[in-house]
């Protein structure tokens, strides 16, 4: 079954920079179909992060807000520490 979707140009020609790059990283074409099932598969892995991402967004000045509760504590941490402590993995 094929379907249409309106998206708006910026956001095509995003889902097309994205579908040549993992073009060319993988050596073979990737279809536009395979990177849309593919996305919708990481949003089900992910469904409650992007549930309250899509009705939670930020204005600049509360994103500016907690910029400046960042500070750096000396403390070195990797990726595989930091989702470990995110996603319990």
């Amino acid at each position: 079954m094929s379907t249409s979707i309106k998206i708006e140009e910026k956001d095509k020609k995003e889902f097309e920079n994205l579908q040549s790059e993992l073009s060319l990283r993988f050596g073979k074409k990737i279809t536009q179909q395979e990177l849309f099932s593919r996305i919708i598969e990481l949003v089900e892995d992910s469904k409650e992060v992007f549930i309250k991402g899509m009705y939670l967004p930020l204005s600049e000045e509360e994103i500016e807000k907690i910029r400046k509760l960042q500070s750096d504590w000396g403390v070195v941490t990797s990726e595989e520490e930091i989702d470990e402590l995110l996603y319990e993995k």
